[in-house]
Protein backbone atom coordinates (compact mmCIF):
# COMPACT_ATOMS: atom_id res chain seq x y z
CA UNK A 1 0.00 0.00 0.00
CA UNK A 2 1.21 3.31 -0.95
CA UNK A 3 1.77 5.73 1.67
CA UNK A 4 -0.50 8.12 3.09
CA UNK A 5 0.24 11.45 4.69
CA UNK A 6 -2.74 14.12 3.99
CA UNK A 7 -2.23 17.01 6.43
CA UNK A 8 -5.09 20.43 6.51
CA UNK A 9 -3.91 23.06 8.56
CA UNK A 10 -6.20 26.34 9.25
CA UNK A 11 -7.81 25.50 6.35
CA UNK A 12 -10.90 28.14 5.59
CA UNK A 13 -13.78 28.28 3.35
CA UNK A 14 -16.81 30.34 2.53
CA UNK A 15 -19.18 31.11 0.26
CA UNK A 16 -22.11 33.32 1.47
CA UNK A 17 -21.13 32.77 4.81
CA UNK A 18 -17.92 30.54 6.41
CA UNK A 19 -18.30 27.61 6.30
CA UNK A 20 -14.60 26.03 7.29
CA UNK A 21 -12.92 28.76 9.61
CA UNK A 22 -10.13 26.75 10.83
CA UNK A 23 -9.84 23.28 9.92
CA UNK A 24 -6.86 21.15 11.03
CA UNK A 25 -6.58 17.68 10.55
CA UNK A 26 -3.99 14.96 9.77
CA UNK A 27 -4.91 11.41 7.56
CA UNK A 28 -2.13 8.76 7.18
CA UNK A 29 -2.88 4.79 6.50
CA UNK A 30 -3.76 4.07 10.17
CA UNK A 31 -6.68 6.46 10.09
CA UNK A 32 -10.40 5.55 10.03
CA UNK A 33 -12.17 8.62 10.60
CA UNK A 34 -16.07 10.03 10.94
CA UNK A 35 -16.82 12.83 10.79
CA UNK A 36 -20.41 14.16 11.70
CA UNK A 37 -22.49 17.10 12.17
CA UNK A 38 -25.20 19.35 11.53
CA UNK A 39 -26.77 19.57 7.53
CA UNK A 40 -24.81 22.80 6.62
CA UNK A 41 -21.95 22.61 8.60
CA UNK A 42 -19.72 22.15 5.79
CA UNK A 43 -19.25 18.12 6.06
CA UNK A 44 -19.43 17.72 2.18
CA UNK A 45 -17.22 20.91 2.07
CA UNK A 46 -14.50 19.28 3.98
CA UNK A 47 -14.76 15.87 1.54
CA UNK A 48 -14.51 17.74 -1.55
CA UNK A 49 -11.74 19.82 -0.51
CA UNK A 50 -9.64 16.81 0.38
CA UNK A 51 -10.47 15.49 -2.62
CA UNK A 52 -9.18 17.58 -4.66
CA UNK A 53 -12.14 18.67 -6.34
CA UNK A 54 -12.80 21.92 -4.52
CA UNK A 55 -10.50 24.75 -3.93
CA UNK A 56 -10.05 26.60 0.03
CA UNK A 57 -9.72 30.34 0.20
CA UNK A 58 -7.15 29.83 2.96
CA UNK A 59 -4.99 27.61 5.36
CA UNK A 60 -2.16 24.70 3.40
CA UNK A 61 -2.92 21.74 2.64
CA UNK A 62 -0.18 18.65 1.64
CA UNK A 63 -0.79 15.76 0.32
CA UNK A 64 1.81 12.91 0.51
CA UNK A 65 4.02 15.83 1.27
CA UNK A 66 3.32 17.75 -2.14
CA UNK A 67 2.09 21.27 -1.06
CA UNK A 68 -1.52 21.60 -3.18
CA UNK A 69 -1.39 25.47 -4.39
CA UNK A 70 -4.76 27.26 -5.10
CA UNK A 71 -5.95 26.61 -9.11
CA UNK A 72 -3.02 24.08 -9.40
CA UNK A 73 -4.30 20.71 -11.70
CA UNK A 74 -4.46 17.57 -9.50
CA UNK A 75 -6.09 15.17 -11.49
CA UNK A 76 -3.50 13.08 -11.64
CA UNK A 77 -2.73 12.86 -8.24
CA UNK A 78 -6.34 12.64 -7.57
CA UNK A 79 -6.59 9.68 -9.88
CA UNK A 80 -4.05 7.51 -8.75
CA UNK A 81 -4.13 8.21 -4.77
CA UNK A 82 -8.00 8.92 -4.34
CA UNK A 83 -11.29 6.71 -4.27
CA UNK A 84 -14.20 8.05 -3.66
CA UNK A 85 -17.82 6.33 -2.45
CA UNK A 86 -20.94 8.09 -3.05
CA UNK A 87 -24.43 8.22 -0.92
CA UNK A 88 -26.24 8.59 -4.57
CA UNK A 89 -23.37 5.65 -6.19
CA UNK A 90 -22.70 8.16 -9.39
CA UNK A 91 -23.24 5.14 -11.37
CA UNK A 92 -23.36 5.25 -15.15
CA UNK A 93 -26.63 3.91 -15.81
CA UNK A 94 -26.64 2.87 -19.60
CA UNK A 95 -22.92 0.77 -18.63
CA UNK A 96 -22.81 -2.49 -17.21
CA UNK A 97 -21.32 -3.21 -13.82
CA UNK A 98 -18.38 -4.22 -15.53
CA UNK A 99 -18.00 -1.14 -17.71
CA UNK A 100 -18.94 1.13 -14.52
CA UNK A 101 -15.98 -0.77 -12.32
CA UNK A 102 -13.80 -0.21 -15.15
CA UNK A 103 -14.59 3.46 -15.96
CA UNK A 104 -11.29 4.58 -13.70
CA UNK A 105 -9.19 2.43 -15.82
CA UNK A 106 -9.59 4.28 -18.86
CA UNK A 107 -7.98 7.49 -17.60
CA UNK A 108 -4.82 5.56 -16.23
CA UNK A 109 -2.92 2.20 -15.47
CA UNK A 110 -5.13 -0.18 -13.51
CA UNK A 111 -7.30 -3.11 -12.83
CA UNK A 112 -5.33 -5.72 -11.35
CA UNK A 113 -7.73 -5.76 -8.57
CA UNK A 114 -9.91 -5.94 -10.65
CA UNK A 115 -11.33 -9.99 -9.79
CA UNK A 116 -10.13 -9.80 -6.39
CA UNK A 117 -12.81 -6.74 -5.96
CA UNK A 118 -15.42 -8.77 -7.96
CA UNK A 119 -14.66 -12.03 -5.41
CA UNK A 120 -15.13 -10.43 -2.29
CA UNK A 121 -18.08 -8.24 -2.85
CA UNK A 122 -19.79 -11.00 -4.59
CA UNK A 123 -20.16 -9.41 -8.35
CA UNK A 124 -20.14 -12.03 -10.43
CA UNK A 125 -23.23 -12.31 -11.53
CA UNK A 126 -24.22 -8.92 -11.76
CA UNK A 127 -21.00 -7.97 -14.04
CA UNK A 128 -22.69 -8.22 -17.16
CA UNK A 129 -26.41 -6.27 -15.73
CA UNK A 130 -26.81 -2.27 -16.42
CA UNK A 131 -27.03 -0.62 -12.87
CA UNK A 132 -30.74 0.38 -13.20
CA UNK A 133 -31.35 -2.82 -12.91
CA UNK A 134 -29.42 -3.54 -9.52
CA UNK A 135 -30.77 -2.82 -5.74
CA UNK A 136 -29.46 -0.23 -3.52
CA UNK A 137 -26.81 -2.59 -2.00
CA UNK A 138 -25.91 -3.63 -5.46
CA UNK A 139 -24.88 -0.65 -6.73
CA UNK A 140 -22.81 0.61 -3.57
CA UNK A 141 -20.75 -2.96 -3.94
CA UNK A 142 -20.46 -1.74 -7.79
CA UNK A 143 -19.60 1.67 -6.17
CA UNK A 144 -16.60 0.52 -4.13
CA UNK A 145 -15.28 -2.09 -6.54
CA UNK A 146 -15.00 1.27 -8.90
CA UNK A 147 -13.49 3.45 -6.10
CA UNK A 148 -10.92 0.56 -5.32
CA UNK A 149 -10.18 -0.23 -9.19
CA UNK A 150 -6.81 1.79 -9.43
CA UNK A 151 -5.28 0.50 -5.29
CA UNK A 152 -5.77 4.24 -3.77
CA UNK A 153 -4.49 5.09 -0.10
CA UNK A 154 -7.06 7.15 0.46
CA UNK A 155 -10.88 6.75 0.69
CA UNK A 156 -13.23 9.30 0.96
CA UNK A 157 -17.04 8.31 1.21
CA UNK A 158 -20.12 10.54 1.77
CA UNK A 159 -22.98 9.01 3.62
CA UNK A 160 -21.73 5.57 2.01
CA UNK A 161 -24.46 3.92 4.01
CA UNK A 162 -27.80 6.41 3.50
CA UNK A 163 -29.36 4.42 1.40
CA UNK A 164 -28.98 1.26 2.78
CA UNK A 165 -31.29 -1.12 4.58
CA UNK A 166 -29.49 -3.09 7.40
CA UNK A 167 -27.89 -5.87 5.69
CA UNK A 168 -26.15 -4.33 3.09
CA UNK A 169 -24.89 -1.72 5.40
CA UNK A 170 -23.41 -4.04 7.36
CA UNK A 171 -21.71 -5.91 4.00
CA UNK A 172 -20.71 -2.08 3.39
CA UNK A 173 -18.94 -1.96 7.12
CA UNK A 174 -17.24 -5.11 6.46
CA UNK A 175 -15.97 -3.88 3.22
CA UNK A 176 -14.60 -0.33 5.23
CA UNK A 177 -13.00 -2.53 7.70
CA UNK A 178 -11.21 -4.58 5.50
CA UNK A 179 -9.82 -1.93 3.51
CA UNK A 180 -8.46 -0.01 6.66
CA UNK A 181 -6.73 -3.29 7.76
CA UNK A 182 -4.98 -3.15 4.35
CA UNK A 183 -3.95 0.32 5.11
CA UNK A 184 -6.18 2.64 3.28
CA UNK A 185 -6.76 5.96 5.15
CA UNK A 186 -10.58 6.72 5.45
CA UNK A 187 -12.65 9.38 5.93
CA UNK A 188 -16.25 8.86 6.17
CA UNK A 189 -19.20 12.00 6.70
CA UNK A 190 -22.32 10.71 8.14
CA UNK A 191 -25.36 11.45 9.95
CA UNK A 192 -25.84 8.01 10.98
CA UNK A 193 -23.96 7.23 14.32
CA UNK A 194 -24.21 3.18 13.86
CA UNK A 195 -21.93 3.90 10.41
CA UNK A 196 -19.74 6.86 12.72
CA UNK A 197 -19.36 4.07 15.30
CA UNK A 198 -17.49 1.68 12.93
CA UNK A 199 -14.62 4.27 12.93
CA UNK A 200 -11.18 4.44 15.30
CA UNK A 201 -12.04 8.48 15.82
CA UNK A 202 -14.91 10.18 15.50
CA UNK A 203 -14.57 14.15 15.19
CA UNK A 204 -17.47 17.09 14.84
CA UNK A 205 -17.58 19.30 12.47
CA UNK A 206 -19.23 22.76 13.88
CA UNK A 207 -18.73 26.63 14.18
CA UNK A 208 -16.18 25.78 11.29
CA UNK A 209 -13.84 23.39 13.52
CA UNK A 210 -13.47 19.85 14.01
CA UNK A 211 -13.33 18.82 17.29
CA UNK A 212 -13.52 15.60 19.23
Amino acid sequence: MKELNVTLEHVRKAYARPVLEDVNLEITNDSYIAVVGRSGSGKSTLLNILGLVEERDGGEYRFNGKKITVGGDYAKLRRENIGFIFQAYHLIPTLSCRENILLPTLYGKGGALYDELVERLQLEPLLGQRVNTLSGGEKQRVAIARALILDPCLILADEPTGNLDPANREIIYGVLHREHEKGRGILVITHDKDTAAQAETVLRLESGRLVS
